[in-house]
């Protein structure tokens, strides 16, 4: 009985150090993988919440940026999440976190580059040149910053990251860059939980918006942003497919008409202006 003992025990002993050799067991990874994306997420959630503090002071409710006051207090307000963002690697989060971390990140890095430069008239005003497009330079291919361990353009953000890592069309109701004629900059940041919600209510809001989109106009006709014209394949492969896409952002006879593209389209122009809340109010900038 006592060989037997001993023969269990070293048997036990080896099961031990094979098990320990062997590595995590398959369901033990999985687990602190999925609890290691929930803890990021939820990191990430009060971080947005330190972002949208910044929108709520600094933005007001037509979405015109107080830029002159953001210059002044930037180091303490906005550049603490803009660190963030450059050492933060969401690839694992869900998808509509992911999508939530890279929409805040380009609006973030707008105002940054807005108020590097402030002040001002337009974005375009940046880069040498005629202050509207088209030009040579383009404020949009700067470097602006890093955003997950690497150094980023505004259009690598928007064109190489969020338009084709996701199939969502109501980015383009989301990411701000800094013109009159965008979306109305929302007063909050965008998170996982709550993204759908927040993309419809942007869409809803940019749309109904009749100096930004006119639906319908005259004459069996609806004017539209120039957003929809530039990215009008992310929303459809024909001007009907576009005009489904945004009939469930309206009510009754307009939404069926809508529905069964019967609308002729034509565009709006663009206006550049910035978005700054020293110009609506008719004063210069930087005042």
């Amino acid at each position: 009985m006592r060989f037997v003992s001993m023969h269990v025990r070293y048997s036990l002993v080896g099961i031990l150090l094979a098990a320990l050799l062997a590595g995590p067991v398959p369901g033990n990874a999985q687990t602190a993988a999925r609890n290691a994306k929930d803890a990021g997420e939820a990191a990430s959630s009060s971080r947005h919440a330190a972002f949208g503090h910044v929108l709520t002071r600094y933005v007001d409710a037509d979405g015109q940026v107080d830029y002159a006051r953001l210059k002044r207090q930037a180091d303490s307000t906005l550049n603490p999440y803009l660190r963030w963002l450059g050492t933060t690697d969401p690839s694992g989060w869900s998808q509509t976190a992911r999508l939530a971390f890279w929409i805040n990140a380009y609006n973030a890095y707008t105002l940054k580059l807005i108020v590097d430069h402030y002040p001002v008239q337009t974005i375009w005003a940046i880069t040498p040149g005629p202050p509207t497009p088209p030009k040579k330079q383009s404020p949009f291919q700067l470097e602006v910053g890093p955003v997950a361990d690497t150094v980023r353009t505004l259009d690598e953000i928007e064109h190489e990251i969020i338009r084709v890592r996701f199939d969502e069309p109501r980015i383009h109701f989301a990411v701000v860059c800094a013109a009159k004629s965008c979306p109305r900059l929302r007063r909050e940041a965008y998170t996982g939980p709550r993204l759908h919600a927040q993309l419809n209510d942007q869409a809803r809001t940019f749309l109904h918006d009749d100096r930004k989109n006119e639906i319908p106009a005259r004459d069996g006709r609806i004017a539209l942003s120039r957003i929809l014209k530039w990215y009008g394949d992310d929303f459809g492969a024909s001007p009907r497919a576009v005009q489904r896409s945004l009939a469930p952002c309206f009510e009754g006879p307009v939404r069926e008409r809508l529905r069964r593209g019967e609308y002729a389209i034509e565009y709006l122009p663009y206006d550049w202006a910035l978005n700054d809340q020293a110009l609506a109010e008719g004063a210069a900038p930087g005042r």
